[in-house]
């Protein structure tokens, strides 16, 4: 089976070197090569850096999520491009032909994930008074696993297997539950799994006792205290999994355990005991222990304060499935596409696709076509297109005085549109991509750039503290081959910070910003420059951002709410004659565009001395910056175009938790952006006191967006979430102007 395989190992501590080491080889040593391997350093920049040096054929990244096992396997997970990832714990050791038993069932596309077993390596030796029945207690197999292939409800963290499918469904690991450097909870494989299988019917996870790895367990881990506590932890973390998935799925395999192999055990220990074996005593104390601690977490956590539970959870269903949408441009004037239902290669079948129609090369509208019931030719995508939009093209026609059709040929209209005498040359733009350890996403936004219909003066990437070489291979290699691509190295975090150094090597009046997960439309810089012919008070030009894809749910639920879209019609906004009826104008800078898709005049931004590096992704504000400059643009008494023609494809977070992460980043962005605004205009103070109205209702459409009614319920773990992003913003934003402020220093 020609799958393609990622190995995920997570570490944070530098306590487990030589573990560490001899399970980075086991994987480089496998009878079947995996395709990458991936360490996720648990916010330990130290071990990091001695990592990326001992082990530099494994790409080696920072935990991007909240410190524990959960978040740095999330962070793993996004970073990586097999059909399978494999999770190999740090302290563990895997067979030669682990990755190949591991991948043997899935030639069965009803698996969802395979595991293996976990045979303990006792620093010490093992205590006579442990029982087997508890080698979970050190993450190792136990008695009453099946003993050959089976199904099983959930697999052992230390040793699994996922299609990558079925992580993008489910969003990832709970970043609540799992182990942390500071406590011994678990659980967070038993979650997934089982909310997968609630996701994907019919779905199955495999236990393969053949796949075998080799589990270190300290001497701190032999003691009776260890055991006690660990065994409450598990009691406590099953409570959290039940409040998740309901308590029926969490303890379906934990009844018969405790019914059948728990009893058997404490049985064959005494009659043990009264053969001689008097440790055997201590076993079946051991067990009858084990489970009395572990039912008192259980029941001391589901009877107590409920405990901060995963965002996962929902306030009432967990998440469904949806099936994919397929997002289409469409310009009339060209050739209309047959649109495939399901694309050659494809699983999964589109439900929809979900087009935006352009005319002339400016946005005309959005049209959603149900494919249920299967491809569509050219012919039929005329029809439905004249159907729903003949008043408007006619419309569009009649102001321009052409002729007009009766109904909408197949082969799209001829476009009459009359070429603009631009009072720029077209080369006089420069383009900035900064960019931080995405080497594969960044690769193709370059492209794009440069096959655009406006080749830019110079195109700079900026490389934001990656850990790797990888983004200056990169850019060199386009560098040998395009002389406009030029590399600038950021060491300083931050997006604004990074904007602001590429500011140095710009020469052009004006310079263009997208981020390096984005594809850009072949006439994006033409109409850029196009917009600032409006006038010369035209300082910022914004554009449009659509969905480079619709795959899952996390990606359907952030296009549904409108999260980037900013309308179909070219807009200007001012203080003056272009003044928005908003009374919280201009502190509402969200309105006006992101910082995905703008430009400004280069001048305007050297005046300001860039942007400011207190904000952004990467700072401790977690963003803001682009807010802050199209603020900056209204207070200077310029003139910003929203200009929908100049489009950039975006790919939306695939993961849940990856969505999680970014709606608390936007929240405190905009926190942080609002005492920005402050701090520079306490007179905020006032306004906002008076249309207090207008700030109740604006923030709940930012805390509590609408999504689109075809979609399950928007859920309202991310709504808070975003609350608490946008209380923590003032905090963030002082906390984070003083590090920069001080890096400044310190740079000086």
């Amino acid at each position: 089976m020609n799958t393609t395989t990622s190995v995920i190992i997570c570490a944070y501590t530098e306590a487990r070197w030589q573990q560490l080491l001899c399970a980075a080889e086991s994987v480089g040593t496998q009878t079947v090569p995996v395709d990458e391997v991936l360490i996720v350093i648990d916010h330990n920049d130290d071990l990091r850096n001695r990592v990326a040096q001992a082990i530099p054929w494994a790409r080696v990244i920072p935990s991007r999520g909240p410190a524990g096992l959960s978040g740095a396997r999330n962070t793993g997970i996004a970073a990586s491009t097999g059909e399978v990832v494999l999770f190999l714990d740090d302290d563990a050791v895997a067979e030669a032909d682990w990755v190949r038993q591991l991948l043997a069932p899935y030639r069965d596309p009803h698996v969802l994930g395979v595991g293996g077993a976990a045979h303990p390596v006792w620093e010490q030796r093992e205590p006579r008074w442990w029982p087997p029945e508890f080698g979970w207690v050190v993450g190792c197999s136990y008695r009453g696993q099946p003993v050959s292939t089976a199904l099983v409800r959930n697999l052992m963290g230390c040793n699994m297997s996922l299609r990558r499918t079925v992580l993008e469904a489910v969003g990832g690991f709970d970043e609540v539950l799992g182990r942390g450097a500071d406590n011994a909870l678990g659980c967070e494989e038993t979650e997934l799994c089982i909310r997968a299988r609630q996701l994907i019917p019919g779905g199955q996870f495999i236990f393969e006792p053949k796949a075998v790895v080799r589990h270190w367990v300290p001497g701190s881990r032999s003691s009776w205290s260890y055991f006690r506590a660990r065994c409450r932890a598990e009691g406590v973390s099953k409570a959290r999994v039940a409040r998740a998935v309901g308590r029926a799925a969490a303890l379906s395999e934990e009844k018969v355990y405790t019914r059948r192999v728990l009893p058997a055990g404490i049985a064959r220990n005494v009659r043990d005991g009264l053969t001689g074996d008097l440790a055997a005593f201590a076993r079946a104390g051991a067990i009858a222990t084990g489970v009395s601690v572990t039912a008192l977490g259980f029941i001391s956590t589901r009877t107590g304060r409920p405990p901060r539970i995963s965002p996962k959870s929902h306030d009432h269903d967990a998440p469904t499935t949806v099936a994919p949408v397929l997002p289409l441009i469409v310009n009339l004037n060209e050739p209309l596409p047959a649109i495939e239902a399901l694309p050659t290669g494809a699983d999964v079948p589109y439900a929809a696709a979900h087009c935006l129609i352009l005319l002339d090369g400016d946005p005309l509208a959005r049209v959603r076509f149900d494919l249920s019931g299967g491809s569509m030719t050219p012919e039929q995508v005329a029809d439905q297109l004249w159907q729903r939009l003949g008043e408007l093209i006619i419309d569009d026609r009649r102001k321009r005085s052409q002729a007009v059709p009766h109904t909408l040929p197949a082969q799209g209209l001829a476009s009459a549109r009359p070429a603009e005498a631009l009072p720029l040359s077209p080369a006089k733009v420069a383009v900035v991509v900064a960019t931080k350890d995405r080497p594969a996403m960044l690769r193709v936004c370059l492209e794009s750039i440069l096959r655009g219909a406006v080749t830019p003066e110079s195109l700079i990437v900026v490389d934001n503290a990656s850990a790797s070489s990888e983004t200056a291979d990169l850019v060199r290699q386009f560098a040998a081959q395009n002389s406009t691509v030029h590399y600038v190295r950021e060491n300083e975090a931050g997006l604004a910070r990074a904007h602001n150094a590429a500011l140095s090597y710009v020469s052009s009046p004006i310079v263009a910003f997208t981020d390096d997960d984005v594809v850009v439309d072949g006439q994006w810089l033409s109409r850029i420059l196009d917009a600032f012919t409006a006038g010369e008070s035209v300082a910022c030009v914004t554009g449009m951002i659509a969905p480079r894809e619709l795959d899952t749910l996390p990606q359907q639920w952030l296009e549904g709410n409108l999260t980037y879209d900013k309308g179909l019609q070219r807009r200007t906004f001012d203080a003056d004659s272009h003044r928005p009826p908003d009374p919280l104008f201009p502190y509402t800078s969200g309105a006006f565009g992101s910082g995905a898709n703008m430009a400004f005049r280069t001048s305007f931004l050297r005046e300001r001395g860039g942007f400011d590096d207190s904000l952004g992704a990467g700072t401790i504000a977690m963003g803001g910056d682009d807010l802050a400059a199209f603020y900056d643009v209204m207070r200077s008494g310029q003139q910003l175009v929203y200009e929908p023609a100049a489009i950039v494809l975006h790919q939306h977070p695939r993961q849940y938790a990856a969505l999680k992460r970014q709606t608390y980043g936007y929240g405190a962005g905009l926190g942080a952006h609002l005492t920005r605004c402050l701090l520079k205009n306490p007179r905020m103070a006032v306004i906002f006191l008076r249309q207090v109205s207008a700030v109740i209702r604006r923030g709940t459409e930012v805390v509590l967006p609408a999504a689109a009614a075809d979609l399950p319920p928007y859920p309202g773990e991310l709504n808070r979430l975003q609350l608490k992003g946008l209380a923590s913003g003032p905090a963030r934003f002082l906390l984070s102007r003083w590090h920069s402020r001080r890096a400044d220093r310190v740079t000086a």
